[in-house]
């Protein structure tokens, strides 16, 4: 059990992208939430089953992916300092 489990494909809003690699060549692209959604067998998967239907689009390779969640906030630097 991990948190693609836990998480269907209709939680995710539908501006927050899903990171889609691939486990043999390592292409990568992003995937929206609201396109998988307008295909009808993805409507009620876990991000787990769709990680296992989802495949590679590099052309030719066709392997397995592997998804993660693209981290949407942005990062502040360091703003203090000494004294």
């Amino acid at each position: 059990m991990n948190w693609k489990h836990d998480l269907q494909l209709r939680d995710l809003a539908p501006e927050h992208p899903i990171e889609v690699t691939c486990r043999i060549c390592n292409h990568g692209h992003n995937e929206w939430p609201q396109e998988l959604l307008k295909q009808p067998q993805f409507a009620y998967l876990y991000l787990d089953e769709l990680e296992k239907h989802l495949k590679c689009t590099k052309r030719g390779c066709q392997g397995p992916v592997r998804l993660s969640l693209a981290n949407s906030n942005e990062t502040e630097p360091f703003v203090g300092g000494l004294a």
